[in-house]
């Protein structure tokens, strides 16, 4: 896939890695120019973000059902023709990439789980890894036969998001005699979606305080034209 065959308005994920994190931010093709994308801006907090030299980025573009990666680019904010985008400076052809369509979000915390059972549904306490749209993954050393149906109801804020999955995958772990299961979602909670959204924006600006306004008013000030 050449630069020039993505038309305008395709949506574009920006897969971010920083200091050991990794961070997945989505928008939109509004023009091509040469070999240098503008996107919508990407906002966090209500507050554009701008990426500094020591990050690696890997541009995702999905057209007619496929999925092409661009390998480490570079990303700027750039204000052109009075208005601010987010450019992105390709070379070469994007690849056919395959990836898990969701983002994960790490959790590490022990939370109850219910399984039902031939007696009726039971509780136990598991240590969930992480969380996405589709799925949840957790560790417990109990032994769980796939295709299980578990509950798990997720706090936000003052309120709970009622979670049911079925188990998929079970992998044994030697080093915690433990296992750790892969759970697919057999619902679809529109709640879910924007938890996700929202803790991986308190993640960013926990994470990555150096993405502050005095960096993105610097690099607004340099931006002239393209």
């Amino acid at each position: 896939m050449h630069i020039d065959e993505i038309p305008n308005g395709s949506s574009i994920e920006l897969d971010v890695r920083y200091i050991g994190k990794t961070m997945s931010f989505q928008s939109e093709i509004v023009l091509i120019i040469d070999n240098s994308i503008l996107i919508s801006p990407i906002v966090v907090n209500e507050q554009t973000i701008g990426f500094n030299d020591i990050t690696r980025i890997n541009l995702i573009v999905k057209i007619d059902g496929k999925v092409y990666l661009w390998d480490n680019v570079t990303v700027k904010l750039v204000k052109y023709n009075g208005v601010i985008y987010h450019k992105i400076d390709v070379s070469g052809e994007g690849k056919p990439y395959n990836r898990r369509e969701a983002y994960r979000l790490y959790i590490g915390e022990d939370m109850a789980i219910h399984i039902n059972s031939a007696t009726g549904p039971i509780s136990i306490t598991v240590l969930v890894k992480d969380l996405s749209e589709t799925g949840v993954g957790f560790i417990t050393k109990e032994d769980i036969d796939i295709n299980r149906t578990i509950r798990l109801k997720l706090r936000d804020n003052n309120a709970l998001i009622s979670l049911s999955a079925i188990i998929v995958r079970k992998e044994y772990l030697s080093h915690l005699d433990s296992f750790l299961y892969g759970c697919k979602f057999n619902e679809k909670n529109n709640k879910l979606g924007h938890y996700i959204a929202r803790k991986q924006g308190e993640e960013l600006r926990k994470k990555l305080n150096n993405y502050s306004s005095p960096l993105i008013s610097k690099n607004l000030n340099k931006s002239k034209g393209k």
